[in-house]
C-alpha cells in the first residue's frame, strides 16, 4: 500500500502539480490588502486545504477563495470530479476538518485519554470508551468530530467510486483517491485491503497532513521572517533577482534557485518544529548501550530536543538560516539525524516533497508583491498548544505591507 502512495510523490507528478499549485496561491494572495492585519495562520489553513483537497479528491472546496457577498453568485463552486454540485457536503464537511484542526487538538490539556495512554498504552482505549460516554469530556467532543467526519468522507468516498464507475478512463483525475481506487480495481489483493473504511480513513489522512502541518510552517516562517528584518532582505533579493513576477519557477528551479529560502525554511522548521515527538513500537528485542527494549516497547523521538541540541547547533534560540548553507563548517560538523523534520527511514512522511514545494512556491509569490510586519495585537513570543502535532494558540497575526515594486 505504502508503494502506491509513494508512487503519487514522484517528481514527475509533482512537478505536474506547480500550476495547481501556483493558481491557488495566487487567488489566495488576491484577499491581502495594504495596510490591513489578517490572522496569517487561518489564511495558510485555507490555502493549503484547498491545495491538498484538488491533489486528494480532485474537488475545490473554494476556502482560499475571495468571499462572494450573499445572492450575487448563486453557483457553486464545490464540485466532484464528474462535475455534479457537492456544495452542501463539501462545505459541511470542510467546517468539520477546519474545526478539528484547528480546535480539537488531541494534546495534554484536552483529552484524558491520552495522557493516560502516554504513560500507560495498554490503557488508552479503555479510558477513551469510558470517557467517551461522560457528556462535556474532551474525549467526547473528539469522538463526536470524528465520528460526523468520517461519515461525511464515507459519502464522498462512495460518490467518487459510483461517478468512476460512470465514466471512461481518459475522463479520470489522477489525484490521491482515484489513483488509489485504480490501484484496488486492479488486483484482488488490493480489493480485500482497501475497504470503503480504510479507503476514508486513508484519504482523510492525506487531507489532515498536507493541511494543518503545512500550514503551521508556512506560518512560522513568515513570522520569523518578519522578525528579521536582516533576512528578509537577503531573501528578497534572491527571489527578486529569479525574474518577473509572472515566471512560474519549475520544480528544478526550487531544487536549484533559490538556496537562501532552502536554509531559511529549513531554519524555520528546526525552530518551531511541528511534530516535535515521534512514536515508534519496536518490532523485535532491541539493545540500545546499557539499555534492552523488549518487542513491543513505545519508543518517543524528541526531534523537538534534537534540534535545539548546542551540541548540533550552537545559539540554538537564535534564528540563523546561514547555519544550513551547505559549505559552512556547522553544516558540515552536524549528525546528519540532528535535523529531521519529517522523520526518518522507511517510515519518514511520505508527503514531505509535496510540503516543501508548495512552501517554498507560496514564499516566492507572496515575498514578489507583500512583506509582513507583527501586528500590535499579537502575543510575544508565540503561544502554542501542543498535542501529536502543534498548533497556534491565537494565531499568527500580521500586517499586510504591499512592495513598492507593484
Amino acid at each position: 500500500m505504502r508503494n502506491i502512495i509513494v508512487s503519487i510523490y514522484q517528481p514527475s507528478h509533482l512537478a505536474g502539480l506547480i500550476p495547481t499549485m501556483e493558481s491557488y496561491i495566487e487567488r489566495a494572495a488576491t484577499n491581502l490588502q495594504h495596510g490591513e492585519e489578517v490572522d496569517f495562520s487561518k489564511l495558510a489553513l485555507s490555502l493549503f486545504t484547498d491545495v491538498i483537497g484538488q491533489a486528494a479528491f480532485g474537488a475545490d472546496f473554494g476556502l482560499s477563495r475571495k468571499p462572494t457577498p450573499p445572492g450575487e453568485d448563486g453557483k457553486s463552486h464545490a464540485r466532484d470530479d464528474a462535475g455534479s454540485t457537492q456544495a452542501n457536503a463539501s462545505s459541511e464537511f470542510i467546517k468539520m476538518h477546519l474545526q478539528a484542526t484547528t480546535s480539537l487538538k488531541m494534546d495534554l490539556s484536552g483529552s484524558l485519554s491520552i495522557i493516560v495512554g502516554q504513560l500507560m498504552p495498554f490503557l488508552h482505549q479503555p479510558f477513551r470508551q469510558v470517557l467517551t460516554r461522560i457528556p462535556g469530556s474532551a474525549d467526547r467532543e473528539i469522538d463526536r468530530v470524528n465520528n460526523e467526519l468520517s461519515r461525511q468522507m464515507d459519502g464522498m468516498v462512495a460518490d467518487r467510486i459510483a461517478a468512476r464507475e460512470h465514466s471512461p478512463a481518459s475522463e479520470q483525475h489522477k489525484d490521491f483517491l482515484s489513483v488509489v481506487l485504480a490501484a484496488k480495481e486492479r488486483g484482488a489483493s488490493a480489493q480485500e485491503l482497501l475497504t470503503p473504511d480504510y479507503l476514508s480513513g486513508l484519504t482523510y489522512e492525506h487531507l489532515l497532513a498536507g493541511s494543518a502541518t503545512t500550514s503551521f510552517t508556512l506560518s512560522c516562517t513568515v513570522y520569523l521572517i518578519a522578525k528579521h528584518p536582516e533576512v528578509e532582505e537577503k531573501l528578497l533579493r534572491e527571489i527578486d533577482a529569479f525574474g518577473a513576477h509572472d515566471r512560474v519557477p519549475t520544480a528544478d528551479d526550487l531544487q536549484t534557485k533559490f538556496p537562501y529560502l532552502d536554509q531559511v525554511l529549513k531554519e524555520s522548521m528546526r525552530f518551531y518544529m511541528v511534530s516535535p515527538l515521534v512514536a515508534r513500537e519496536t518490532s523485535e528485542r532491541v539493545e540500545i548501550g546499557a539499555y534492552v527494549l523488549p518487542k513491543g516497547t513505545w519508543v518517543w523521538l524528541a526531534l523537538g530536543v534534537l534540534a535545539k541540541d548546542p551540541n548540533n547547533f550552537p545559539d540554538p534560540e537564535l534564528f540563523r538560516p546561514e547555519r544550513f548553507e551547505p559549505t559552512c563548517d556547522e553544516e558540515r560538523r552536524r549528525h546528519p539525524y540532528a535535523f529531521i523534520p519529517f522523520g526518518i527511514g522507511p517510515r519518514a512522511c511520505i508527503g514531505q516533497k509535496f510540503s516543501i514545494q508548495e512552501i517554498k512556491l507560496s514564499l516566492i509569490h507572496l515575498y514578489r508583491h507583500f512583506v509582513f510586519r507583527h501586528s500590535p495585537s499579537m502575543e510575544s513570543p508565540l503561544e502554542f498548544q501542543y498535542g501529536i502535532v502543534v498548533n497556534f494558540k491565537y494565531g499568527v497575526k500580521l500586517q499586510v505591507i504591499r512592495r513598492q515594486r507593484d
